[in-house]
């Protein structure tokens, strides 16, 4: 398993491995005042917001998107996303071994990732529900929301197409930022 050596006798979760590769993907949603937790991030306007929550600057990675950076023991870049909000995907490397982290994007049409060891890519919700709750939809502001999804989310369909493309024969994968709502009628 991908970075085994955070704990080395204990499998991790994949969402406890997700936060332990990355410490916190920080994107203009969360916030943490913990100076005991690394920050990475590509977006100014996420630097000042953890600076004036008290977080001592040597705990912020400040990444230029495109360009990999050694932290430590680890290799990480930034890859612009999609999104209504500056978003990035995490790459993350550790000697031989390769994660990639994918969340809050519209498409993954940029992102090249051939043969990683561990995919955590978002798959907010499938195109049958939400087109269904969008047909449905008589509040203005859900409405609203629904059509914000679409644009602003990647979409279960999408991230087994991208899954497909890349994966090799020992990759793993894990769906996170699941809509319970747009995934309701599945299982």
């Amino acid at each position: 398993m991908f970075l085994r050596f955070f704990k080395p006798n204990k499998k991790l979760s994949y969402k406890s491995l997700s936060v332990s590769i990355i410490n916190s993907l920080v994107h203009s949603s969360s916030y943490n005042n913990s100076s005991t937790i690394k920050f990475v991030t590509g977006s100014d306007i996420v630097v000042e917001k953890l600076y004036k929550c008290g977080v001592d600057k040597k705990n912020i990675f400040y990444l230029k998107p495109s360009v990999w950076y050694n932290l430590g023991m680890f290799q990480c870049k930034l890859e612009p996303l999609t999104h209504d909000t500056p978003n990035y995907a995490l790459k993350v490397k550790y000697r031989e071994q390769k994660a990639i982290y994918i969340v809050d994007t519209a498409n993954v049409d940029n992102i090249i990732a051939k043969g990683y060891d561990l995919y955590l890519i978002e798959s907010n919700y499938r195109d049958d529900i939400l087109e269904k709750h969008i047909l449905e939809c008589e509040d203005e502001g859900t409405l609203y929301y629904l059509d914000r999804v679409k644009n602003a989310h990647l979409s279960y369909s999408q991230a087994n197409s991208f899954l497909i493309e890349n994966m090799s024969d020992n990759s793993e994968y894990e769906y996170i930022h699941k809509s319970n709502y747009n995934f309701e009628e599945m299982e």
